[in-house]
């Protein structure tokens, strides 16, 4: 079932700001390129691709999104079923150790410093078994945090799932000590080949909750807030 977007009723939340519209894209795929990451980043996160093709009949498919603290690692796990018990598996990883230097850039690649790095894998139907286990354990299928509000400058899991041609959401924040249910994280980070080495959860200060949301005056950081409803994310982040 269709779902329109969260961040549609931006006339009536004039608090937030001036916010770039073009943050409320909705994400059709394509998420390597960096371009099309910017401006779909919080439709990903909401599993609007997802939601919207979730039918009866569809294979499973499921979207996790480890936030490392936004500025300094992203990390995501697509895994598909492939019709015969197994499933496709693509990692990518965005991060400080894949950061810009100067002397890389080429002609043809002159988005790569914003880009992931990615891998593939196939699970073989045991691992994919593996896989769904440690995603119910974590209480996946359980309902989500409802009301839960995520910051970017902290460590956070999102994840959307087509299930049996149901659509399914979920998040788990390291602060409010969700991690500590989360069982799929290790399944995933076993089975990453990005060569990027995780950005572990740490405790954050309190003072970095504080300040303007949005891009910073010297463009140098981003700050925003979502939040998690029962099947996605509302509010209206103000990233970019």
């Amino acid at each position: 079932m269709k779902r329109s977007l969260p961040w549609r009723g931006l006339a009536r939340l004039s608090v937030m700001g001036v916010i770039v519209l073009l943050a409320a894209c909705s994400y059709h795929g394509d998420i390597d390129n960096p371009v099309v990451r910017k401006v779909t980043w919080f439709s990903y996160l909401d599993g609007t691709d997802i939601r919207n093709t979730c039918v009866e009949g569809s294979l499973g498919r499921y979207r996790l999104v480890y936030n490392g603290r936004y500025e300094e690692q992203l990390r995501s796990y697509e895994i598909t079923a492939d019709g015969a018990g197994g499933a496709y598996l693509v990692a990518r990883a965005k991060g400080q150790d894949n950061a810009f230097q100067i002397t890389q850039l080429t002609l043809d690649g002159l988005l790569a410093p914003w880009s992931w790095q990615r891998a593939e894998a196939h699970l073989s139907p045991e691992e994919y078994r593996q896989f769904l286990d440690r995603l119910e354990q974590s209480g996946m299928f359980a309902g989500a945090p409802v009301g839960e509000r995520l910051f970017s400058g902290d460590f956070y899991w999102v994840a959307s799932a087509c299930r049996d041609g149901k659509f399914y959401y979920n998040a788990w924040l390291f602060s409010a000590d969700h991690f500590a249910r989360v069982r799929f994280a290790d399944f995933l980070f076993q089975h990453d080949r990005t060569g990027l080495a995780v950005n572990p959860p740490r405790a954050i200060a309190p003072s970095e909750y504080l300040g303007p949301m949005g891009r910073q005056e010297d463009q140098s950081h981003i700050r925003f807030w979502l939040q998690v409803d029962k099947d996605g994310l509302s509010g209206v982040p103000n990233a970019f």
